[in-house]
């Protein structure tokens, strides 16, 4: 589990609302922790609510999406095959689904509910942490996956150039699919990737349910939007001036964000990738995300993107997450031990080639111990 300093990110949206000029933003409009009492709640009166919601703005007229928010979700990013192309579940469906990740998320990975025993797990006794999703304010989705587009819910496939990088990923790691991309050879800590190392994390575009501190802050002026997502404690700052992009060779570590109002819908085009950091082992050089917030009520935010790099897939891809009000402040995520891990991670490759080498050196049937 990463360090987590006791830094409100309150302190910061003060700072970053200085430099941006923004207004003072609205505080979240629903308590963060979610239950099954409170995600299931669809009555007339909630639904009456939603009717008469009338869309919050700043004071430059723009919808106002400020406040603090998370993607956390129970679905997955592709849809299972028993599903087809259905898009939806049914109420009693979703109810499931939503009990059932409760469920896993409160027993831990093995079902023993003693996570700080569970092997499968990387986060200790995460509910004394208070990293598990049903702490952190998951509410139901009645979408079968976050892909929506191509219509069947699952990735195109990799074009050869894509699964050439694939494979030659080192410790590559897709974090909505929890498994790794690659081989990690640990010859040197650049091996590792910027995550394990904590170079970078991954703080978006896209932005993505994670297994835990999937919260962000937005702040807004009438030339910016500033994210400020918790895993990570990373910030992007989206100008609104409509300037291109800069020149192909320069390259940052969540790409170069130039944002515009459609209506009420905020679009963000971003490219300009670090290779290091580009979203799926992708082409940097080709990669293009474009993202799509339109507040829907007074509780969420759709959040679409679509991903377009012809050098990594045989065609464009759309997912939608939702994004839900939590109660702020969230709090510093500090990514700090990983300095120990590369250290131990590459002190541990450096040992098992050392017994690989004896192992080939030790004639059939003769203990290491004995031939020396």
């Amino acid at each position: 589990m990463r360090n987590r300093f006791w830094f409100s990110l309150s302190a910061l949206a003060v700072v970053m609302a200085a430099v941006l000029w923004a207004p003072t933003f609205t505080t979240a409009q629903a308590q963060s922790g979610a239950s099954t009492k409170t995600a299931t709640k669809t009555d007339t009166k909630a639904t009456t609510s939603k009717k008469s919601w009338v869309m919050p703005r700043t004071p430059d007229g723009q919808p106002d999406l400020q406040g603090y928010w998370t993607s956390l979700s129970f679905t997955p990013m592709e849809r299972p095959a028993k599903y087809g192309n259905r898009e939806f579940l049914t109420d009693k469906e979703t109810q499931d689904a939503f009990n059932a990740g409760v469920k896993g998320s409160f027993d831990g990975a093995a079902g023993t509910g003693d996570a700080e025993n569970d092997p499968t797990s990387a986060d200790y006794d995460f509910k004394t942490y208070g990293l598990s999703p049903w702490q952190n304010g998951v509410r139901p989705n009645h979408r079968t996956s976050l892909v929506v587009d191509p219509p069947d819910g699952r990735i195109p496939p990799l074009t050869p150039a894509g699964e050439v990088r694939r494979k030659a990923a080192q410790g590559y790691f897709v974090a909505e699919e929890g498994n790794w991309q690659g081989v990690v050879h640990a010859d040197v800590a650049k091996d590792l990737g910027v995550g394990v190392t904590c170079v970078a994390e991954h703080g978006g575009p896209p932005i993505i349910p994670g297994g835990y501190n999937s919260g962000l802050m937005i702040v807004q002026s009438p030339g910016s939007v500033a994210i400020q997502t918790e895993y990570g404690f990373e910030l992007r700052i989206i100008p609104l001036d409509r300037q291109p992009h800069p020149s192909a060779n320069i390259h940052q570590w969540h790409g170069d964000g130039r944002g515009r109002w459609e209506g009420n819908t905020l679009v963000v085009e971003t490219t300009n990738f670090r290779p290091e950091n580009a979203y799926r082992n992708s082409d940097a050089a080709t990669l293009k995300i474009t993202e799509y917030f339109t507040r829907i009520d007074a509780e969420t935010i759709e959040y679409k993107f679509t991903v377009d790099d012809p050098s990594t897939w045989t065609k464009p891809w759309t997912a939608i997450v939702p994004l839900s009000t939590v109660a702020g402040p969230l709090w510093e995520y500090a990514c700090s031990e990983s300095n120990n891990d590369a250290i131990q991670i590459l002190a541990g490759a450096r040992l098992a080639e050392k017994a690989a080498a004896d192992k080939a050196k030790t004639p059939a049937g003769v203990p290491i111990s004995q031939s020396k």
